[in-house]
């Protein structure tokens, strides 16, 4: 099963049977309970250019075509944005012809496979080798979210596939309800000596692993741009108030220095949010 984890490429007689498992997937999965899923998520919707587009599916979002999506898979999993889904709770954009309604936020429920792992509740999900179908996340990637049930007490399909080597793999593809929110994991061994909220939110920012040293190196820019504009704001606030007070007449320009003291400090913070990120996502 490692061999399959690390290599993505699938002969292409695969497509049209998954087609099949995933249309299955949806007649064997209970409409009602789906229905009852989605009545609490937030979709938005996009183009797509996909023919296999079902419910379920994950996607992500399309390089160079601003508002489409593509099946997700282990290739494209950086730009995961959620999974297709029907009658969410709230729709934001257009529901014309070529769009699809993809779940951004609440609980619906996604196809997954145990290519990589048997899938638990609170196990992360991302997306796997096969276009479409998620997995369960077993190191630092992008995910979909949280996995809200075990795959073994979904209804699922056993299906084979075959690696890059001619191996062949039996996996079971099950649809479970998740809570979707796109993040990106850490799994407990990628772990540092930064705090687990420092990193996954430099993790987040970057969308990627980010090294422990950069997140020190960003962290402490950080600290010092707030240090520099604390003292720059008390002195001008300080000068200012002893200005008025020797010389009442001076108000109008210690009003002026007290506004240039002000830019200053927006600048001093943009440049450093601008070199945090440079830091963190190069």
């Amino acid at each position: 099963m490692s061999k399959l984890k690390t290599k993505h490429s699938l002969r292409k007689s695969l497509s049209a049977s998954i087609v099949l498992v995933l249309l299955l997937l949806l007649f064997l999965a209970p409409n009602s309970t789906n229905a009852e899923l989605q009545a609490a998520a937030i979709a938005q919707g996009f183009t797509t250019d996909e023919s296999k587009v079902v419910e379920g599916a994950l996607v992500s979002l399309q390089p160079g075509k601003p508002g489409a999506v593509e099946l997700a898979s282990a290739s494209n999993a950086q730009q995961l944005v959620g999974v297709v889904g029907k009658d969410p709770l709230i729709q934001l954009g257009g529901t014309g012809g070529g769009n699809v309604q993809v779940i951004t936020n609440g609980v619906t429920v996604a196809l997954v496979s145990d290519m990589d792992g048997e899938i638990k509740t609170g196990d992360k999900i991302t997306a796997s080798a096969v276009l479409g179908i998620g997995t369960k996340a077993t190191s630092g990637v992008m995910v979909l979210g949280t996995a809200q049930a075990d795959l073994s007490s979904a209804k699922t399909t056993e299906h084979f596939i075959t690696d890059v080597d001619g191996q062949v793999h039996t996996v079971h593809i099950g649809l479970i309800p998740t809570q979707v929110g796109v993040s990106f994991y850490t799994d407990s061994s990628d772990k540092t000596f930064v705090p687990t909220f420092l990193q996954e939110f430099a993790n987040s920012i970057a969308g990627k692993q980010v090294s422990a040293v950069r997140v020190l190196i960003a962290v402490m820019i950080l600290l010092l741009s707030f240090i520099s504009v604390a003292v720059l704001l008390y002195a001008a606030v300080k000068s200012s108030i002893i200005s008025i007070g020797r010389n009442p007449l001076s108000a109008s320009s210690v009003r002026k220095s007290l506004w240039q003291a002000g830019f200053a400090a927006v600048g001093i913070l943009g440049g450093t949010t601008t070199i945090v990120l440079l830091i963190l996502k190069t």
